[in-house]
Order: structure tokens, then sequence, then C-alpha cells
């Protein structure tokens, strides 16, 4: 039998809904994946080449817990060169399997069993598992109409046993962007309560509108007592099979988030780490195919959604998701996502995936080509009889 514990995790809905997509495919049905948070675009050659090469020279056992000095020197320079912001690459930063094993290390390292961490919705899906597994409550705080922090919501949740509040900006599924506002809001939440930040910074190299911030970094001038940042590879330079993220912390932090790597993947893998460090030498390369092919999408989406009855959005600031609200059905929006399915054979994700207060949206990728954009909308729109 398995444990109450994992009995009750919810999973992962988007890889759910992959699966469905996957399996209607196997039947011979041409699935548009829209729901797929992963970039359209192989890595940069030069990233390959570095990997195939540390491959070829036997770099394939075990590197310390870490990660390697030379990536962990590559993110702290980056860092300094990009934000001025100094970080010590031996004991402030760590190099994990993927950013999700960033932030599950930081869940384990900073709550205690019972502590409460503050989650607004809409939330990436795997969030609450996370606290459930490190034995924490997660105290989901509804969305605002725009996306934004909501102040309240936040402020009359805050109790003796909040520990942290976890921060996802640019947010998916919702690509809000934090501003200026709602940081001094947080820097006035640290001071008066003393709870971490978690800032899961994923999406920090797509963002389309007028923003200074791209790391909290450099918004909290004592960001080593209460601030974890956790990024990675995936997003920015496509990177997703390669399972590699970074976190930035205080030492103490640091050393928390190091034994869980140690209990439980060991090490990151070698030569994949070796493909990091060049994709951080070839940042601007990277973030140029970005600033060429995700702007241009963002527009086709809003588009496609201004021309289809029944649907809506409000704006893209961030990240590569349209998190679009319809209004031609009174089904839910699980339902609705496996109608367009099987009716339209478009796949994209319910809005209940990221919280109760999510309900009726969906969330559309934009991490696709332009004309698979386009088809899946005219589909849909056939499909709604339109």
């Amino acid at each position: 039998m398995i444990s109450d514990q994992v009995r009750i995790l919810k999973g992962s809905p988007t890889m759910n809904f992959l699966s469905m997509a996957r399996k209607r495919e196997s039947e011979g049905h041409q699935i548009i994946h829209l729901s797929i948070g992963q970039p359209d675009f192989q890595p940069l050659p030069s990233i390959i080449e570095t990997t195939k090469k540390a491959i070829d020279e036997g770099k394939t056992s075990y590197t310390v817990s870490s990660g390697i000095p030379e990536l962990r020197q590559s993110i702290s320079q980056l860092y300094q060169e990009d934000f001025n912001v100094t970080i010590d690459p031996n004991d402030e930063v760590k190099i994990t399997s993927g950013g999700k094993q960033g932030v599950l290390a930081a869940f384990y390292t900073i709550l205690n069993r019972g502590d409460h961490i503050i989650i607004p919705e809409p939330f990436w899906v795997s969030y609450p598992d996370m606290a459930q597994l490190a034995g924490a409550t997660s105290v989901r705080i509804p969305m605002t109409t725009d996306f934004s922090l909501n102040k309240d919501e936040v402020l009359n949740n805050v109790t003796n046993k909040t520990k942290a509040i976890l921060i996802n900006s640019p947010n998916n599924p919702s690509s809000h962007v934090l501003s200026s506002e709602e940081i001094r809001f947080l820097k006035d939440l640290v001071e008066d309560y003393h709870i971490y930040i978690i800032s899961d910074e994923i999406y920090s190299d797509y963002v389309y509108i007028d923003t200074p911030v791209r790391t909290l970094l450099t918004e909290f001038d004592n960001w080593r007592q209460n601030i974890i940042v956790i990024n990675g590879f995936a997003k920015t330079y496509s990177m997703t099979g390669y399972r590699l993220g970074w976190t930035i912390s205080n030492s103490e932090s640091a050393e928390g988030i190091l034994k869980i790597i140690q209990a439980t993947t060991t090490c990151p893998t070698n030569f994949c780490q070796w493909g990091g460090v060049t994709a951080l030498k070839e940042r601007a390369q990277a973030r140029e195919l970005i600033n060429k092919l995700f702007p241009e999408r963002r527009k086709v989406l809003m588009e496609e959604v201004k021309k289809t009855n029944g649907l809506s959005l409000k704006s893209i600031d961030g990240a590569f998701y349209g998190f679009v609200k319809y209004d031609f059905s009174e089904k839910s929006s699980e339902a609705v996502a496996i109608d367009i399915l099987m009716n339209a054979n478009v796949s994209l994700v319910p809005g209940s995936a990221f919280g109760d207060s999510a309900e009726g949206y969906l969330r559309v990728a934009f991490s696709r080509s332009v004309q698979e954009i386009k088809e899946a909308f005219e589909r849909i729109r056939k499909y709604l009889g339109q």
C-alpha cells in the first residue's frame, strides 16, 4: 500500500493532459500542443557540442553535490555582470537537477512540519504538492482580477505559523510580472513578519513590458536574510531534458539545500553541467532568439483570442502563456479542455490546475510556431461553430 503522504498528492495536471494528448496522437489524430511549457527550439548548437564533448571526455561520473565549480562560478558571474549583485559561488550557489528540485529543496530547507507557506493563485501546479511533501500547509491566496498580489488576503492569512511566501514572476500561468508597488509590499511584509520569500524566476528572460526588475536580488539590500532564488536552464536555453537549475541563498540555507541534493540525486548530471557553462556564455544569443520569436507569437495569440467569441485575454506581460478566460460554456475548465482536445485536437491546460480561483480559464502556451497558434484557433472556432 502506498503511504497516506503520497496518496494525497495530486500529481501534475499539465503532465496528465500531455498524456491524454499523446494517447490521442497514438490513435492517429494530429494534435496541436499548446499545453507544453517548453520552447520549440533546440538548445544552441554550441551547448549540444559542449555536452557531447563532455561525454567523449569521460565527464560521466559523479561531481561534487553542489555542482561543478565552473558552473557555480559562471552563475555568480552572470549576476555580477547582468545585475551588479555579488554572490559567493562556493557558499551561496547550488546546482540542482532542474528548477523543480530547487523549489522542493528550498521548501524542505526552511519549512518545518506544520509551518504555513503562502502561495498566491494562480500557481504552478507542483507547488502545493511540494509543500505537502515538506509537511507544511500551503495557504492559497485567491488571485485578483489583474493577477497581482491580493495584499489584503495575504495580510489576513499571515499567522505565527507563516514561514514563507512563494513568488513566481513572470508567473506561470497568468504571465503577471511583479510591479514596483508589489515589491514594496513584499519588503514591508518581510520587515514586519520576518518571513522568507522563495522566488521562482525561471521565466526571467521572457518579459514583454517595461520593467527593470528581473530578479528580487536587486530589490532587497539584505536579500541574504530572507530570500531564496530559483532559476534554471529549461526555459531560456530550451534545455528542459537536461534537468539543470540553480539556487541562490545565504550560506545556511544553501547548506540545507545541499543536504537535500545529497539525499535525493547526489549531484546534477556531470556532462549536462558543462553544457550549462556554455549556455551562460551564450546567454546573449539565447535572449536574442527569444526576443526574435516570442513577441510575435504573443501578438498573434492575443489577436486570435480577440477573434474568437467567448474568449478573452487581459494581457501577457511575461513567460509564454496566455491565461484565457472563457464564457461560451458553463462547464468546468477541465471539461472544456477535454472537449477542445477531443473535438478540435488542440491540447490546452484547464485553469483549475492552477488553483480554485482560476476556474473558468484555460492556459494556452505560445511556445509553438505562429502557424500552429493560428491553426489551433481556427480549429477551436470551427468546433465552436464560428
